[in-house]
């Protein structure tokens, strides 16, 4: 058993250690992780975000409603484009 598989990672090890876990690590610990905190402290894959992150499923309008759109994400995770998301977005509607 290696050092990953027994990693435990809250929200204060986030924002201490920016950028430092793999998406395994953090898939691993992703029930106990706040969605805001992982887009804002680590570098996520797309993939990642539209299976843990992205909730296009909000209703209402209270003030927490907006947070984890495409736009929301985009603003944080720099380095994934528009239209990964979409793709992926996209891509598992049709396998539903």
């Amino acid at each position: 058993m290696d050092k990953d598989e027994k990693m435990k990672v809250t929200n204060t090890d986030l924002l201490a250690n920016r950028n430092k876990y793999s998406i395994d690590i953090l898939e691993k610990n992703i029930k106990h992780l706040d969605e805001k905190m992982l887009l804002v402290t680590q570098t996520l894959t797309p993939e990642f975000c539209v299976k843990y992150i992205l909730d296009l499923d909000i209703e209402g309008g209270g003030e927490e409603s907006y947070i984890f759109d495409v736009c929301y994400i985009l603003q944080f995770q720099k380095h994934i484009t528009e239209k990964e998301l979409n793709d992926l977005i996209t891509f598992s509607d049709d396998l539903s």
